[in-house]
This record gives structure tokens, C-alpha cells and sequence, in this order.
């Protein structure tokens, strides 16, 4: 699905993957499916973005690293967890949200596709905060620690979008919850943190908002900042 110009989506909307064209290359931003879902090849891949280390987004990036070349590159934050240390302990429980059905609806779907299981990737390159990175769309990190400590968002100036991975999601994972929110804190190393760092979103001028989870947003970076700090902490 072509969300903006030269962007794709290829899922919809439990987890979310885009794949950028531009001048004949191929970006993919997670890594949770592959390429092949537009008719493209593995090896027409340049580079894998992740907006963060979770299993749920790293995907299959080392198998992309390794069969087509492609470079990964992370925050600096988040690249020991993506080589596969130990990740911290969350602000919340998922105990509080079992009688949520889409808890159930989320974790099938990721099990379904193998996205639980965290696959170290053995070579990377890291990005940091301000930073334009020379890959196809050629966007600019902006770091939003919270949900993890290296937690980005990508701002593509040039196509007015911001693909905002799970900074700032259109539905919660665990409830259901539909429109602009941070993630839950069942999920979240620092929730403060996370809503704190929604200002980082406010300071970029871009209509269209590409989330980790959920559906585009259309209405504009500063309003979706302003309804994710009105919903809060679930």
C-alpha cells in the first residue's frame, strides 16, 4: 500500500514497515517483513532503519544484512540490545491489560510471523540524534527516548512525513485504543520520558505521520502531538 509518495506500508497496522524508493533504491524502516511483499528483491535493498531494538521491529534485519548487504543502522542507544544484550525492565505490566482482547489479537499476530523472538544482529551502524543519514529519502533522526533508550523517529522533509515507529502510534497495541498515543507503559522503559519526548515531533512541520502501529495520520504533526499528550498514560 503507497501511503506518500515512494513510501509503502507493508502490513496493516499491528506492526508496521515501510519501504522508501527513491532514485531506483530501496530503504526499508523495520525490518519486520520483507521486501518481497511488493514484488522486489532482498537484494535490491540499500539499507534497514530501525526506529528501535524491539524483536517486533528487528525482524529479519540480519538476514538482510547478510544475504543482500544491506547496512542496518540504529541509535547508538539501542545498538547493544540489537546485538542482543539484555533488555531493561518496563514501567508497567502486561497483567493489567489481560482482559483487553487485543493484547490476544497482537501477540498472535507477532508469534504468527516468528517477531517475538529477538534475532541478534552482528554488525551495525549507528545514527544520532540531528543526524541526516545518506540512504534513499535521506531523512533526519530525531531522538525520542522512552519507549527504549534509542527510540527514533525519521523526518523526510522533503515528502512532508515524519515515520514516527513507536514514538507515536494511532492504536495501542494492548487496548484497542484508536488515535494519536504514546505507547503503553507495559512497553515503555520511561513513560515520562516518552511523553516528554513528543516535543521532538512538534518541533517538525509534516503532514503525514507513518506510525509503528496503527494507521497513517493525515492531520498534521502538531495536532497528533497534541492528541497523544490528551490520552496519557495508559
Amino acid at each position: 500500500m503507497e501511503v506518500a509518495a515512494g513510501v509503502h506500508r507493508l502490513t496493516q497496522g499491528v506492526c508496521n514497515f515501510y519501504l522508501i524508493e527513491d532514485a531506483g533504491k530501496l530503504v526499508l524502516v523495520d525490518a519486520g517483513q520483507t521486501v518481497g511483499a511488493l514484488g522486489r528483491r532482498l537484494d535490491d535493498l540499500d539499507a534497514v532503519l530501525l526506529t528501535h531494538a524491539h524483536a517486533d521491529h528487528t525482524g529479519f534485519a540480519e538476514r538482510a544484512r547478510t544475504t543482500a548487504q544491506a547496512r542496518v543502522l540504529i541509535h547508538e542507544a539501542d545498538a547493544a540490545q540489537a546485538r542482543g544484550a539484555k533488555r531493561g525492565k518496563n514501567d508497567g505490566t502486561l497483567r493489567t491489560h489481560l482482559l483487553h482482547p487485543e493484547l490476544y489479537r497482537t501477540t498472535f499476530s507477532l508469534l504468527r510471523r516468528g517477531a517475538s523472538r529477538n534475532v541478534p544482529i552482528r554488525e551495525l551502524s549507528t545514527f544520532a540524534d540531528g543526524e541526516v543519514l545518506d540512504v534513499p529519502g535521506r531523512p533526519r533522526v530525531l531522538h525520542t527516548p522512552g519507549h527504549t533508550p534509542g527510540t527514533a523517529a525519521l523526518h523526510i522533509e522533503l515528502r512532508g512525513l515524519v515515520l514516527s515507529g513507536d514514538t507515536l502510534v494511532t492504536r495501542n497495541p494492548l487496548t484497542g485504543r484508536v488515535g494519536p498515543q504514546i505507547m503503553p507503559a507495559a512497553l515503555n522503559r520511561d513513560t515520562p520520558e516518552a511523553l516528554a519526548s513528543l516535543a521532538a515531533l512538534d518541533r517538525v512541520a509534516a503532514d503525514t505521520l507513518l506510525p509503528g502501529h496503527g494507521e497513517p495520520w493525515t492531520g498534521g504533526t502538531s495536532e497528533a502531538v497534541r492528541l497523544a499528550r490528551a490520552a496519557g498514560v495508559s
